[in-house]
């Protein structure tokens, strides 16, 4: 791995810009993806419909998929040791660091398939809209990408330059389900890291040819925030005590750590509170 990256000032403008940067395929990535592929089969077998629902155990009902018609897996740091040398990547903590402009916590470390004819997301931000120009962007989600995606398996979409709008999508566009005049389909070649702003607007197409477009994806916020999943409370022990300093300052599970009173802390409560519906 490049432990010496630094975001370049070109870097810097385009994530102003456009509230997103693409990395080209890692080569820390591409070096162990069989073995990640082999990893995250397993555990989906291994799970079966209880895969994805840490720190929402209470809403589980046996044979309930954790999102309808996608594969999905969480709590990933406690399951490998493989996902603990991914948080580390220096493009994903400098980046994060620049789009917060503050210290961060990564509060989740998921995976996601969308199986074919799935996938459709609304246009959705993944943190609390800001409601002042002058409020501080907190949140920045990252996806590491696994397999190649084209037109037909499901890509990203996203709206670039719509992070610096205040409020939800929904204050501004009448359907946000629709496709928006302004967004970007954004194809990936496998091992490539694509790093969003939290409030940028964005969501995942339909898979619809059934190739597998698996991606990790990653929780980061400003380090005074809680976590997605409150990782003190889900990481053993014994993992525990096999992170590095940086990993568990990175994941906040030092003793000098503030404990989280929640198992886990999103967004999607406040959407539904103000639009009566699911957010993604």
């Amino acid at each position: 791995m490049n432990k010496q990256f630094i975001l370049s000032k070109e870097q810097k403008k385009i994530i102003d810009k456009d509230g997103f940067i693409i990395f080209p395929p890692n080569n820390f990535v591409l070096k162990n993806l069989k073995k990640i592929h082999k990893i995250l089969e397993n555990l989906i077998t291994k799970e079966k419909s209880k895969a994805g629902w840490e720190g929402k155990e209470e809403y589980y009902k046996k044979g309930k998929p954790f999102e309808k018609g996608a594969r999905r897996l969480g709590n990933l740091i406690n399951k490998n040791d493989i996902f603990k040398e991914l948080i580390v990547l220096p493009e994903i903590a400098q980046t994060s660091e620049y789009m917060v402009n503050n210290d961060i916590k990564i509060g989740a470390v998921d995976f996601r398939d969308p199986l074919i004819g799935t996938g459709n997301q609304i246009l959705h931000i993944d943190w609390l809209p800001r409601t002042k120009h002058k409020d501080p962007f907190e949140s920045v989600l990252v996806q590491i990408v696994l397999d190649n995606t084209n037109k037909t398996n499901g890509p990203l979409r996203v709206v670039p330059g719509t992070h610096k709008k205040l409020g939800w999508p929904d204050d501004h566009i009448k359907n946000v389900n629709l496709t928006h005049k302004k967004e970007k389909l954004v194809f990936l070649k496998k091992g490539s890291i694509v790093v969003i702003n939290g409030n940028l607007w964005h969501g995942g197409t339909g898979n619809i040819s059934g190739n597998k477009r698996r991606i990790i994806l990653i929780d980061i916020r400003n380090r005074n925030l809680p976590q997605l999943l409150n990782q003190k409370k889900y990481i053993d022990k014994k993992v525990l005590n096999n992170l590095n300093e940086y990993q568990k300052y990175l994941l906040g599970v030092r003793d000098i750590d503030k404990n989280q009173k929640e198992k886990s802390f999103g967004s999607g409560q406040a959407y539904r509170m103000k639009y009566g519906r699911k957010r993604d």
